[in-house]
């Protein structure tokens, strides 16, 4: 059972001593279990939440986020044309667990309804993903942040995908389209980054037509920059992917020629890393899900309107039009002039799974009542009153905790 929020506000309270809290209402998501939190309102109208881990993973993640957010220093939120939060303090709880308090981040949860290609969040979205891949590796590197070389990443899908193909449940044309892949040399041909390592639309924040902050650090990581466009391949809408990445090059320090391709990669063998997930659990309902994407997509590709995957034989519309061109082409064009120091961080032979290689602002909101928050929730439940006087329901969104239910009796001598 997770903490009522009034003992979370009393953590609060005891990780921030010098702010008072006048509300308290709890958050619940999508990832149920990983921890409990509470959006709390401190007297003088500021917003924060708490949370605190329910599991080892959430643990794990809480560690990796608040390491990453102490690295933020105010140089590098700089070069960020959105907003990252702030730890206010924390505390632990009687069995030791750490309860973190976070600065509220105003906006709206991304929704691709609103992400037309044509559209100005689309050039934002790429241009803020773009500026974590520019920030300067070292600081993370480091400080002990784990890092994958381009060989090392083609070595764990290759692990991924030997135990998908154990479940005998994947159509064997999306194995042996994604082995073709992964097979494939000057697929892998980039630059490792600073990578999120966890952006989703229920992690990314906008107001206005641009982004205004991103959330969960937990899953940083220098590695494939891929990774963190493969949630926009995995919409379904070429068109965007391309805008994304069209404006994605304008802020990134390096140009990368297959990055689309990785990307629909990743997506693609998420949905068997799914089906892996619901066979683990027994949850039937993800089974069912996951089949039918996979399905869906075996049909794109006996159809050919699937997207190429291998750099030989892709093309991006930018390439068509003269403005990129592909690695392929790039052999082609420039093999007389090629030096081995021009891809010093590219895998030179087959990747195979026995591959190895040495490892190289706030926008203001006119209306107080917050739209989103650190995470995604509905609350229906009536705030917790802690100065004796209760406040309007607030709807909050939170994509780390579960709901929790308000004790009926209020108790007003906490702190």
């Amino acid at each position: 059972m997770g903490k009522s929020p009034l003992i979370l506000a009393a953590l609060a309270k005891a990780a921030v001593p010098s702010l008072n809290f006048s509300q308290v209402k709890p958050l619940s998501g999508s990832q149920l279990g990983h921890f409990d939190s509470a959006l709390l309102t401190a007297t003088s109208g500021d917003y924060f939440v708490i949370r605190i881990p329910s599991s080892n993973s959430g643990s794990l993640e809480m560690d990796v986020e608040t390491q990453v957010l102490k690295l933020f220093s105010d140089s590098v939120r700089s070069k960020l044309p959105f907003k990252v939060t702030t730890i206010l303090g924390e505390t632990r709880d009687n069995n030791r667990k750490r309860a973190v308090v976070f600065e509220y981040l105003f906006g709206n949860l991304l929704d691709f309804d609103r992400l037309a290609p044509t559209s100005a969040l689309a050039s934002s979205l790429g241009k803020a993903i773009g500026a974590i891949h520019a920030l300067d590796p070292e600081a993370f590197r480091s400080a002990g942040f784990p890092e994958f070389t381009p060989a090392e990443t083609a070595k764990r899908r290759f692990a991924d995908l030997d135990t998908v193909s154990a479940l005998g449940m994947v159509p064997p044309i999306l194995l042996s389209r994604w082995e073709q892949a992964l097979e494939d040399v000057a697929l892998f041909r980039y630059q490792p980054t600073v990578v999120h390592g966890g952006l989703t639309a229920e992690t990314v924040l906008e107001e206005n037509q641009a982004v205004t902050g991103i959330l969960n650090w937990g899953a940083l990581h220098i590695g494939d920059p891929a990774e963190d466009l493969a949630w926009i391949a995995g919409a379904g809408v070429p068109d965007l992917l391309e805008a994304v990445r069209l404006a994605y090059f304008q802020t990134a320090e390096s140009f990368d020629s297959t990055i689309t391709q990785r990307a629909a990669l990743y997506s693609e063998m998420g949905h068997a890393l799914w089906l892996l997930q619901g066979k683990t659990t027994g949850d039937q309902t993800i089974v069912d899900e996951a089949m039918v994407e996979l399905e869906l997509l075996a049909s794109e590709v006996e159809n050919g309107t699937a997207l190429e995957l291998t750099a030989a034989g892709f093309k991006s519309t930018a390439a068509i039009a003269g403005g990129f061109v592909t690695a392929a082409e790039l052999a082609e064009g420039d093999s007389e002039n090629a030096t081995d120091s021009d891809n010093t961080d590219a895998p030179t032979e087959p990747l195979d799974a026995d591959a190895s290689e040495e490892a190289p602002a706030e926008v203001p909101v006119s209306d107080p009542t917050p739209t989103a928050a650190i995470a995604l929730i509905e609350v229906d439940e009536p705030a917790a009153v802690i100065d004796g006087t209760a406040t309007t329901p607030v709807t909050v969104v939170d994509d780390k905790t579960r709901e929790i239910e308000l004790p009926a009796k209020t108790d007003n001598e906490l702190f």
